[in-house]
């Protein structure tokens, strides 16, 4: 339970380290892309646009007031954000089926029909999913009945995390649990990695398929075959991100004490979340969280017994152009 008693520890200050590489893994950037397009702000004219508001997860975690449902309102933050991308992969999934040309056979016909009207049914559910995740953020937030509901604004982790298992509890207990999620982060990350990948190459596969069937060269199933590759794929990642991030907050919230802030909370999380102070103007929905540094928790000075935790501050860098 989140509720447990938690030990309270001072802060420590001084050298951070980290082990984590400089460069960024080979599936780094195939996930940063489709990651791109899952966070994007949902389109003022599609019927998510028209319903939410923009909601930092600092902000989420400040208005509950309450520090030990934190790990709940984070959850539920990360199943918001993979509802979205969900929403937004199935829009785009009816978008490409209608694009096919079916062909001069009353087969092909039949069967692009039978795929976009069960594309159409996977937006449906997407949908009613999202909604049933935003309300119970919104129940866990407390946010006031009648506003729009969330949309979140910052995005989830899909590079390595750091742990610093076997110096944070060098000198604690740590439960089964929490020893179960450090082993678990590299392969969840992994996941989520590779399935970015594969979505890339299912999407360059029925791109190639959609070709040469234009050009009488392929069946149409084959198309429909490419196509349901590249939507399966798509699912993987937003599935795999939201199980990701759900376990690093259970993981933050067995070792960060209650008294810590909400905004240093978020960035043991994601590194560096969307800044937000309570009384604040409403971001606008096009505004994204700046890029995140590697996220992690950070060791103490040497000599000195690992006491508490902090987040990564890393140096300061240039601003990412957009090509």
């Amino acid at each position: 339970s989140s509720r447990r008693r938690h030990t309270r520890y001072p802060l420590v200050t001084g050298v951070q380290t980290c082990a984590l590489p400089i460069s960024a893994p080979p599936a780094a950037e195939p996930a940063a892309a489709l990651l791109e397009r899952a966070a994007a702000p949902p389109a003022p004219s599609s019927p998510d646009g028209i319903a939410s508001r923009p909601l930092p997860l600092i902000e989420a975690l400040a208005r509950s007031g309450d520090r030990s449902r934190r790990l709940w309102i984070t959850q539920a933050y990360w199943k918001v954000s993979a509802a979205f991308a969900q929403v937004h992969f199935t829009a785009a999934a009816v978008e490409r089926l209608e694009m096919v040309a079916p062909g001069a056979a009353p087969l092909d016909r039949a069967v692009l029909d039978a795929a976009t009207a069960a594309a159409r049914a996977e937006l449906a559910t997407a949908r009613a999913e999202l909604a049933a995740a935003q309300q119970e953020l919104v129940d866990l937030v407390r946010l006031p009945i009648g506003e729009p509901l969330p949309w979140p604004v910052d995005r989830p982790l899909t590079t390595p995390y750091q742990t610093h298992f076997e110096t944070i509890f060098a000198t604690r207990a740590a439960t089964g649990r929490t020893r179960a999620i450090n082993r678990m982060l590299p392969s969840r990350q992994e996941a989520v990695a590779q399935s970015a990948v594969a979505a890339a190459a299912a999407d360059e596969a029925f791109r190639l398929a959609e070709a040469d069937h234009a050009k009488g060269e392929r069946p149409i199933d084959s198309v429909v075959a490419a196509h349901e590759s590249l939507v399966a794929r798509e699912r993987e990642f937003a599935r795999g991100c939201k199980a990701y991030n759900c376990d690093i907050a259970e993981y933050v919230m067995a070792v960060a004490d209650l008294s810590l802030p909400d905004d240093q909370f978020a960035a043991m999380l994601i590194g560096r979340p969307t800044p937000w102070q309570p009384q604040a103007a409403v971001q606008p929905a096009g505004l994204v969280a700046p890029a995140a540094p590697p996220a992690g928790l950070v060791t103490p000075q040497a000599g000195q017994p690992p006491a508490g935790f902090v987040p990564v501050i890393p140096a300061a860098v240039p601003p990412v152009v957009a090509p």
